[in-house]
């Protein structure tokens, strides 16, 4: 009983520590955690010096981990970086908490949902850096410390637009993923730029230029064929640059923002569990819409 006090009193003082002197993201993730935790998520706060992380992890001991990694959130407003990227909806968050798997790691990304002091020396890994060497580091080695946690041995990645991205980036440079799920994911940030007239991401890796070395993971690109943000033909670059053994991009009738969460308990079991179980996936291609 002692144990349990003490633990629910440490999660809550972590908390605590998040929500002081709170912005906007703070505030917010004491209601994520709290959606969570209804669901069987408890908070973490995973350090990855210089950086911190917000996490909630449902599950403890399980040989497989399910990683859900959150999109970039509001890194621009009109045109200016963001005092704090934290997303105005959760859409990684949303789609985890209808995921089944016994152990799931929800991920936000560098400076979401975090104390103002946190936050406002690291603009640019929600700009120019946001899929930099160091933000694809501080991932995976939270993702690590994770894995060890749960004394997992096989990951399935998911990630949710920029999330995707990182998410790519992350399995480019492991051997335990046994799957890789990206949903309106950035997959090449220079064709991203060049496509809307934007400066390059000066800072950021492009997860396409590497795209050789998850070729043998199983993969799902899923995308919406109304996304105004992220263009589909990013999946399509992404799926043309290797000579991939198993990947399949699946359109969806949608844009980048809406209709994800309402559709993803059909998607879970028609598609992504099924990639995780099948020992060669789900069948190479496009799918039907």
């Amino acid at each position: 009983m002692f144990k349990r006090v003490f633990y629910l009193t440490a999660v809550w003082a972590a908390l605590a520590a998040l929500t002081a002197c709170a912005p906007v993201g703070a505030k917010r993730w004491e209601a994520e955690v709290q959606r969570g935790w209804g669901r069987g998520f408890r908070p973490l706060t995973l350090s990855t010096p210089p950086f911190h992380l917000a996490a909630l992890l449902k599950g403890s001991q399980s040989e497989e981990l399910v990683v859900y990694i959150e999109g970039d959130g509001r890194a621009i407003i009109h045109g200016q970086p963001a005092s704090d990227p934290t997303p105005r909806d959760s859409q990684s968050l949303d789609l985890a908490l209808l995921d089944p798997a016994p152990t799931v790691l929800y991920l936000a990304r560098i400076g979401q949902f975090q104390p103002l002091d946190a936050v406002k020396e690291n603009s640019i890994y929600w700009t120019d850096k946001r899929l930099s060497e160091e933000a694809v580091v501080a991932a995976n080695a939270a993702i690590e410390q994770v894995k060890l946690m749960v004394k997992a041995t096989k990951l399935h990645l998911i990630g949710y637009s920029g999330g995707g991205g990182i998410a790519a980036l992350v399995a480019e440079r492991r051997l335990d993923v046994a799957s890789l799920v990206t949903v309106a994911g950035l997959l090449d940030t220079d064709f991203w730029t060049r496509n809307r007239g934007w400066r390059p991401l000066n800072g950021s890796l492009n997860p396409i230029k590497n795209a050789w070395a998850v070729a043998f993971i199983p993969q799902l690109h899923i995308y919406g064929t109304k996304d105004q943000v992220i263009d589909p033909m990013l999946s399509e670059r992404f799926a043309k640059a290797a000579q991939f053994t198993n990947i399949t991009r699946l359109p969806q009738d949608t844009d980048h923002y809406s209709g994800w969460t309402s559709r993803w308990g059909t998607l879970l079991h028609q598609y992504v569990i099924p990639l995780r179980k099948a020992p060669g996936g789900i069948p190479t291609g496009d799918a039907p819409l």
